[in-house]
């Protein structure tokens, strides 16, 4: 006899884009300082420096107003620091070609 209280495996996921874009404004390689931003709506709600040279981040502004559009403020830092080591340790200055070359080398 079969359990029925066990939940059902099957099902989808719809992912939708919240309209909550980051970018990567500015990349110095020398540095190794780089600046990340939180865009909704062509509004910056949060910058973020991250200086790997000197171990640094500086944070300005915040998400919390995006509400569950977005990641927690953690969460961004967390993703910001690891494309600034990923930008620095590759040698990318401009991240835009970077993940354009990505997209057109999947097709």
């Amino acid at each position: 006899m079969e359990n029925s209280t066990k939940k059902s495996d099957v099902g989808y996921t719809i992912f939708k884009p919240t309209g909550v874009r980051h970018e990567f404004p500015q990349v110095d390689l020398l540095q190794q300082q780089v600046t990340c931003t939180v865009l909704y709506k062509d509004k910056i709600y949060m910058t973020v420096i991250v200086d790997l040279k000197n171990d640094n981040v500086q944070v300005q502004g915040d998400v919390d107003q995006l509400g569950d559009l977005s990641m927690d403020k953690d969460s961004y830092i967390d993703m910001f620091k690891h494309w600034t080591k990923v930008f620095i340790d590759n040698d990318i200055s401009n991240p835009n070609n970077y993940f354009d070359e990505i997209i057109k080398n999947q097709s």
